[in-house]
């Protein structure tokens, strides 16, 4: 697993383009001695995911695309910066959670508005995570992705308010022999909300 540019404890001192974040990705096959690899990639890293699959498919043994889509047009535009102010991080928060899911785990939706505030405050992050939606503005895979051909797996949420089921659906429909596995109920971030389910889909898929 990676953070990409900007992101956990990777650090960046300069502007970047997706071009690059895909690099990386590159990067850490090589410096790991991967020849090929199963890759997942979840929202933005399934643009990511695609892009590597696309450019350098020898890389990518089976591919994984979780809450994502074949182009940035189908995100959900959100302009409100990231702040300290714990009400409006919770307010830009929501959409990625269902309704239910926050109200049955608000301990849980209340600690990562206190850990997003808290790191707006004590870095860059709100610079980085624009730097990231930047680099990844006009991503657009749809023309491209009908002469892929590596094992590829759709998994998304019914109920995902970021980026909507029907992105899942086009990438299973643009990709051959793709898989499509909708979870019924479930937002945007599947690994808070169906963490199990999400981890056996895709070990079940990636195993030899």
């Amino acid at each position: 697993a990676l953070d990409n540019r900007g992101a956990g404890t990777t650090e960046t001192t300069r502007s970047f383009g997706f071009a690059d974040m895909v690099s990386d990705l590159v990067a850490v096959l090589d410096a790991a001695g991967a020849a090929e690899a199963g890759v997942v990639g979840i929202s933005m890293g399934g643009f990511m995911a695609q892009e590597l699959a696309l450019a350098e498919p020898q890389r990518v043994k089976k591919l994984v695309l979780v809450s994502t889509a074949a182009s940035q047009r189908m995100i959900r535009k959100d302009d409100a910066p990231w702040t300290q102010n714990l009400h409006e991080v919770e307010q830009k928060l929501s959409p990625y959670f269902t309704a239910e899911f926050a109200r049955k785990n608000e301990v849980l939706v209340k600690s990562m508005v206190k850990q997003i505030a808290k790191a707006v405050g004590e870095g860059a992050f709100a610079d980085r995570s624009e730097d990231q939606r930047q680099a990844a503005a006009g991503f657009d895979s749809r023309a491209r992705l009908i002469g892929l051909s590596r094992p590829t797996i759709v998994i998304h949420g019914s109920e995902d308010a970021i980026i909507p089921i029907e992105a899942g659906h086009e990438l299973a429909r643009l990709i051959a022999g793709a898989q499509l596995t909708e979870l019924a109920g479930a937002g945007h971030l599947l690994l808070a909300e169906r963490p199990k389910e999400l981890y056996r889909l895709i070990s079940a898929f990636l195993a030899p």
